[in-house]
């Protein structure tokens, strides 16, 4: 798990700086908030097929040299990007670096699915969740302290996902004898916890829309302090790594299903008031710090009801689905946000935060009497 998390870190430094680097790069060109989502979004189609054939890779080559060789693709992608100006290369180097993301991604997750108890589930998933958020607070200060304006920033970036493949290999030794029952699904998901899968779509539609739209929507807004450019995604990473192990607490106290209504419909409310005090740095960097912190709290809390409810070999499967669906979300979560805030830059976040959240309270009411133990 230390190892594991320690490689977590380095991925979410990775993710902390690239995501908002790629945006400010392509806003100073002037490219359109929809253009921007679609970009950002497009790793999620190369972390979507990463995640269906991650099982079969892992089963013949291993978990450690199947993650590495990912990481290194990432790594590669992530330099190429500010070689380029033309949309469509910067679609083709965006899919391929989610290829290579994904591999990471499915595998850790379900590397410590396996080797969980009933006991610490929800704290231990909290743990890695706060891992990848403690590097997200750590990778904007790479544009902080070189500007989204150079090459440096794009180096630095690919630099911390090759670190993030020594901890992975430290454990070639320790890999997890897991038969696998076949290629990742969203279906058995979406069948057998459909909670869970809206669980992702909440966290996976908001997640990214935030991390990639709200700061070029605060260098589009004029009253805005210019300083939030660089300020809110550090302030949501920092919400994000601070309240996970709180959440997991609640959880575990008063139930997994009752905790994930209350942090949504709080968390999506904060989130929607973002545009509304962008002069005031204090307050949009408080909203941003709690909305994000506890939207984000769904992610742990899927991962610990997911693991609670499949076992062995089906395990990989499920959480490669919950990748899947994960992914599908970023996707469709920054374009849609972005046409919104196209049409109106005020209202726009607001109306997609309240859509999703009504979408996953309706999905966890109709569900209320389903495994009561959650």
């Amino acid at each position: 798990m230390a190892m594991i998390s320690l490689s977590a870190i380095a991925l979410g430094a990775a993710f902390g700086g690239y995501l908002p680097l790629i945006a400010l790069w392509m806003e100073a060109l002037d490219i359109s908030f929809q253009k921007i989502g679609i970009v950002s979004g497009t790793a999620a189609l190369g972390i979507v097929c990463s995640a269906y054939f991650s099982p079969r890779l892992a089963q013949k080559y291993g978990y450690v040299v199947t993650i590495n060789f990912g990481l290194v693709l990432a790594a590669i992608m992530t330099v190429l990007f500010c070689y380029t100006e033309n949309y469509v290369v910067w679609l083709l180097i965006r899919f391929l670096g989610g290829l290579g993301l994904g591999l990471h991604w499915v595998l850790t997750e379900a590397w410590l699915a396996t080797i969980v108890s009933d006991h610490g589930r929800t704290r231990v998933m909290a743990i890695y969740a706060t891992a990848i958020s403690a590097g997200f607070a750590v990778g904007p200060l790479v544009i902080w302290l070189f500007g989204f304006a150079t090459l440096m920033p794009f180096y630095l970036i690919g630099f911390f996902l090759l670190i993030a493949a020594l901890p992975i290999y430290t454990l070639r030794d320790s890999e997890p004898k897991t038969q696998f029952t076949g290629g990742g699904s969203p279906l058995l998901l979406i069948r057998r916890a459909p909670t869970v899968a809206s669980a992702c779509i909440v966290a996976g539609g908001v997640d990214l829309a935030l991390i990639s739209l709200v700061p070029a929507m605060v260098a589009r807004t004029p009253e805005a302090a210019p300083v939030l450019e660089l300020t809110l995604v550090p302030a949501m990473a920092l919400g994000t790594m601070l309240l996970q192990y709180p959440i997991a607490i609640m959880a575990d106290r008063y139930g997994l299903r009752k905790v994930s209504m209350i942090i949504t419909s709080t968390g999506l409310a904060l989130c929607s008031l973002i545009p509304f005090f962008l002069s005031s740095v204090i307050i949009a960097m408080s909203i941003a710090f709690f909305g994000a912190g506890l939207v984000y709290g769904l992610y742990s809390i899927g991962l610990a009801m997911l693991s609670k409810r499949f076992t062995g070999g089906e395990i990989v499967a499920a959480n490669a689905g919950f990748v899947i669906i994960f992914e599908l979300a970023n996707l469709m979560g920054p374009s849609i946000a972005g046409i919104l805030l196209d049409i109106n830059i005020r209202l726009g976040l607001p109306i997609f935060m309240i859509g999703i959240g009504f979408f996953y309270l309706v999905i966890t009411w109709l569900r209320r009497d389903a495994n009561p133990d959650d």
